[in-house]
């Protein structure tokens, strides 16, 4: 059997990423590689779990510009910038980039791109971008085709901002041996490396990465009643053997693993973290038609994310929104008002603020004070509690 060790010895770093140009000038026809993940009934369902598990671990934001590394045809780089995200796909082949171009301008995404996708050719050695310049870097069956993994784990921690991940979706510990994976070095002179993570996060410590994290996946068919006993806490010790056999299978074959540049930073381009407490001052209770009303509202940022006051396109910008009700709880208008912060507000923060409404017409109406993530969510969406009160204009 061929050792992979053995080809990295063998062929220098330019001479693998040949390799990977001739590979793509190749293809005749280049559609199941721009079809992805759609293009194989035999890889697509795993191939999507994977992607599912790869998503919710880079803890993505609308907006956050993502390093697509060995993009290939840039398939994925499609998907991140369908989520609003800022895409570069690197490769080391030019012919697979012109063909990542070709996807985004057949098949757009839909709707409005946040910003135009980025084409970034890879030497194999340095990646052609600012430090500290990518929030997220993902790596999608490529990084086990990487023969100097140290250097490029050095590129990562440079290119990556502090706090920032890096998700990687490979194969497992035993990849090399794969009879496939044997036959494309022993034919192409194609590196199939074994991903073996502790090793890797050893090389990452040296570069600024302070924790790993991995995901396992159960792919698992249960009867209906081994479902209703997982349900209702039933154990038993059939199903336990069963469940750590396919969780040592998942983890063993596949390698779902995360490496993150410090302490995770959230902030308002996403939902999760986003919380606020609201206190309104001075609220009357009745007013003249045409009269303002001015609210004062102390607000704190009680959950985990910075609210942004500026970011492109407004997405992620929070502001004090209020919906408007009449008297009977009919909703009236969602997005009644906007106001604006003047500053970041950071967790544990509080913020002083004063808010004027004016009414349409006589009535008795309902106002409810939220805050809103701009593009992203109400704060109630995700757990937060409105402050509310009624008010009669004559």
């Amino acid at each position: 059997m061929i050792d992979p060790k053995q080809l990295i010895e063998a062929l220098s770093v330019e001479e693998l990423c040949n390799t990977a140009e001739a590979y793509f000038s190749a293809i005749v026809d280049p559609t199941p590689q721009m079809a992805k993940p759609f293009s194989s009934l035999l890889e697509g369902p795993l191939l999507l779990q994977h992607l599912g598990l790869l998503l919710s671990g880079l803890h993505l934001g609308k907006t956050m510009t993502v390093l697509d590394f060995g993009a290939g045809s840039c398939w994925f780089s499609r998907f991140l910038n369908q989520l609003q995200c800022q895409t570069i796909s690197c490769d080391p082949s030019q012919t697979a980039l012109s063909l990542g171009k070709r996807l985004f301008q057949e098949h757009p995404i839909i709707g409005a791109p946040i910003a135009e996708p980025q084409f970034l050719h890879f030497d194999g050695h340095q990646i052609e971008l600012p430090d500290s310049s990518v929030d997220r870097i993902v790596c999608v069956s490529a990084f086990h085709h990487v023969p100097n993994q140290a250097e490029v784990i050095a590129e990562f921690g440079r290119v990556l901002k502090e706090g920032g991940i890096v998700g990687f979706s490979e194969p497992g510990r035993f990849h090399s041996q794969n009879p496939q994976s044997q036959m494309e070095m022993r034919h192409a002179k194609v590196l199939e490396n074994d991903i073996l993570i502790e090793e890797i996060f050893e090389l990452a410590k040296e570069s600024g990465f302070t924790a790993v994290s991995c995901k396992a996946l159960a792919n698992l068919d249960l009867s209906l009643g081994q479902y209703q006993n997982l349900v209702k806490r039933r154990w038993n010790p059939l199903l336990d053997t069963r469940l750590k056999h396919h969780l040592r299978h998942s983890v063993t074959e596949n390698s779902i693993f995360f490496l993150y540049k410090g302490e995770l930073v959230r902030d308002s381009r996403h939902h999760v973290g986003l919380a606020h407490s609201i206190q309104a001052q001075r609220a009357p209770r009745q007013l003249a038609t045409g009269e303002e009303m001015t609210l004062a509202l102390t607000i704190k940022n009680i959950g985990e994310a910075r609210w942004l006051v500026d970011n492109i396109a407004g997405i992620g910008v929070v502001t004090i929104g209020t919906h408007l009700f009449d008297q009977d709880g009919q909703l009236l208008a969602l997005d009644f008002t906007r106001h604006p912060f003047e500053q970041a507000v950071l967790p544990g923060d509080v913020a002083e603020r004063e808010i004027t409404l004016t009414f349409p017409e006589p009535g008795g109406y309902r106002l409810a004070i939220d805050l809103v993530a701009e593009g992203i969510c109400w704060f109630e969406t995700v757990g937060s509690t409105p402050v509310e009160f009624n008010i009669t204009i004559v």
